[in-house]
């Protein structure tokens, strides 16, 4: 038997030395590289970010660097969710989720809900996109640095509010949330926060805007442009754009085409050719209602010409980014057959030495029913751990495989108390797996006051007085 756990270690130890390679200064040529893909993705070019996203995961992969693939994947999974990929984003997402960094990131993991909830609503999973955003919001409150959280809380509002503009539907919601990001910004340092509120601002003239409530729109749109002049922003397209819309909508064809060919200018400076057609759109729109044909034949053509060079350029550049990336994923499934061959050969060793210590000790009788014994110990351990597991992770899958494995529990509480709905049924369990109130809260995506609130009215209805312990008085139905 020494014999035998001295190979397993030698085996084991060999496994390890493959699967950690040495960190060197590929940490940092993969930590600059996703550097560039942040540019990238701020400059709405996708296929370059996905096409240095995928250089960077295969330098971090090489190296075993955990970070450098967490937002490697991160970058390709919001960079494919761009071009339309959503299949492949959620899969890249999900696997920037795995990743050892993302675990006690709560950044990241902000980060990937968001894109997640982008990617569900263009799903038209609407339900599962407001789930997603809430849960980035609700990751901001466990970032400790403080800088960070009042960023990323920021981004999380923009994201709800937007949300329950689209998704929803509900305006008031809508401008709720962004008025709390209103409020956020204001304590936060403007040379941090500048961005975020000529955002904001553009936000919130374009809801007034839609409401017919153009003074309100007016005096946000004059805000944000305010902010751009103060700290020279070069990017102010997307403001002109929409300071232009409540223009028209005004019937000021004028001032709407000076803001237009405002937004045009600045498009030539910071060359998102992306905004183009939009401008175009809009241009000729106002020059066919005043009869200016020519004018507005000479924009629409314009705007086929860059719709083609669009439409060229982000095939090219998506083609290559694509091919790099299918790449990768070749080079990843030899390095993972190679795994499995070797794992197979290692692991048939082992069993093969397990096979012959379980047949000397199958001879004897008392050792077959020890080994009878730790196999059930073993399988009601891995329920118990499969069942903490589905809680944690909020799996819809929870509470039926619960009656599945409690069967004698949940029947007896059900008969005494028949008119428990799912909701309380799901609390009676977590309480019956003795989950305390904390983590009761992270599971259902409450505040802990909420889920003592819950337990009170649990408490109502079961007729249990308030000094009784819940956890006994559920056990005493096993």
């Amino acid at each position: 038997m020494r014999h035998f756990l001295f190979l397993c270690s030698l085996l084991l130890i060999a496994i390890d030395i493959k699967a950690r390679p040495i960190l060197d200064s590929g940490t940092e040529k993969a930590d600059s590289l996703i550097s560039m893909v942040s540019v990238e993705i701020s400059r709405v070019n996708p296929a370059k970010a996905l096409e240095l996203a995928t250089e960077a995961l295969s330098l971090s992969r090489d190296i075993g660097y955990s970070k450098g693939k967490a937002m490697s994947c991160f970058y390709i999974g919001q960079a494919l969710s761009y071009l339309g990929d959503y299949e492949k984003s959620l899969e890249y997402l999900a696997l920037s989720e795995q990743e050892r960094h993302s675990r006690d990131n709560a950044v990241i993991q902000s980060e990937i809900s968001r894109i997640k909830g982008q990617v569900y609503y263009m799903l038209n999973l609407k339900n599962a996109s407001l789930k997603e955003f809430m849960k980035a919001h609700e990751y901001t409150r466990r970032i400790k640095d403080k800088q960070k959280r009042d960023r990323f809380t920021s981004l999380a509002y923009e994201n709800l509010a937007i949300a329950y503009s689209l998704i929803r539907e509900i305006p008031d919601s809508a401008l709720y949330w962004m008025k709390k990001n209103e409020q956020l910004l204001s304590t936060m340092d403007d040379s941090l926060a500048f961005r975020n509120k000529i955002n904001l601002y553009t936000h919130i003239g374009e809801h007034y805007t839609k409401r017919s409530q153009f003074d309100s729109a007016t005096y946000y749109f004059e805000k944000a442009h305010s902010i751009i002049r103060q700290y020279n922003y070069l990017y102010s397209s997307w403001l002109f754009q929409r300071w232009g819309d409540l223009q028209q909508e005004t019937g000021n064809s004028d001032s709407a085409m000076v803001l237009y060919r405002n937004g045009l200018n600045n498009l030539m400076v910071t060359n998102i050719k992306n905004e183009l057609p939009g401008f175009y759109q809009r241009i000729a729109d106002i020059y066919s209602e005043r009869g200016e044909e020519d004018s507005a034949r000479w924009y629409l053509e314009k705007l086929q010409q860059v719709t083609t060079e669009l439409g060229e350029a982000r095939n090219e550049a998506s083609e290559e980014a694509f091919a790099m990336l299918l790449r990768e994923e070749r080079k990843m499934s030899q390095m993972k057959l190679q795994r499995i061959i070797s794992l197979v050969v290692i692991l048939f060793v082992i069993a093969s030495l397990i096979s012959g210590i379980i047949y000397r000790q199958l001879v004897i009788k008392r050792k077959k029913k020890e080994s009878e014994i730790l196999t059930l110990k073993q399988k009601l351990n891995d329920t118990f751990e499969e069942m903490i597991e589905l809680a944690r992770k909020n799996n819809t899958v929870f509470l039926p495989r619960f009656k599945e494995v409690y069967p004698e529990f949940t029947q007896n509480l059900l008969t005494q108390h028949p008119d428990l709905t799912n909701t309380e049924l799901r609390l009676s369990a977590l309480i019956f797996l003795n989950f305390a109130s904390k983590e009761i809260a992270d599971c259902m995506f409450i505040t802990h006051r909420s889920v003592q609130t819950s337990k009170s009215r649990l408490r109502k209805k079961l007729g249990i007085p308030n000094e009784a312990d819940l956890y006994q008085y559920f056990k005493s139905f096993t």
